[in-house]
């Protein structure tokens, strides 16, 4: 096989093998809630919101998206751990585009920037972290102050 030969095919395996992956990562459903009360910059979310039953088997979910009116951008909350969630606004902190979440990140479509579920950094080109909500909860419900 001739180098330019090689090249081709080379490039035409990587393409085909990250379409793949995007294609697996778009199959898991994003859960957009639509079922939360917002009153006075408060958002109260039911923790059953993370649990789905499917073939009568119950699924935690990892994140769920929620998007209130008065936001220009949906927040992305991330259950991290039975007692420990994480609320984040679904802008990118390099150019503002809208950020698509999947389980243990959030991407910018438009240059590549990766955010881990906490908000941080850790691809750029961005360089600062996501804003960030604080978040408290009890034994039904997540509460998210937006400031």
């Amino acid at each position: 096989m001739d180098r330019r030969n090689f090249i081709k095919s080379t490039c035409l395996t990587c393409a085909t093998s990250l379409g793949a992956l995007w294609l697996l990562q778009a199959c898991k459903s994003t859960k957009h809630v639509t079922n939360f009360q917002y009153n006075q910059n408060k958002i109260t979310i039911l923790k059953s919101e993370f649990i789905t039953v499917k073939n009568d088997k119950t699924i935690q979910r990892k994140f769920i998206v929620i998007k209130p009116e008065n936001l220009p951008f949906p927040i992305a909350l991330y259950k991290l751990n039975d007692n420990d969630y994480k609320a984040s606004l679904l802008q990118c902190s390099h150019q503002g585009c809208e950020l698509s979440p999947y389980e243990t990140t959030m991407v910018c479509p438009c240059h590549g920037a990766e955010f881990n579920t906490k908000g941080e950094v850790t691809q750029g080109p961005a360089e600062t972290s996501l804003k960030t909500f604080i978040t408290t909860y009890d034994n039904d419900n997540i509460y998210i102050q937006i400031n």
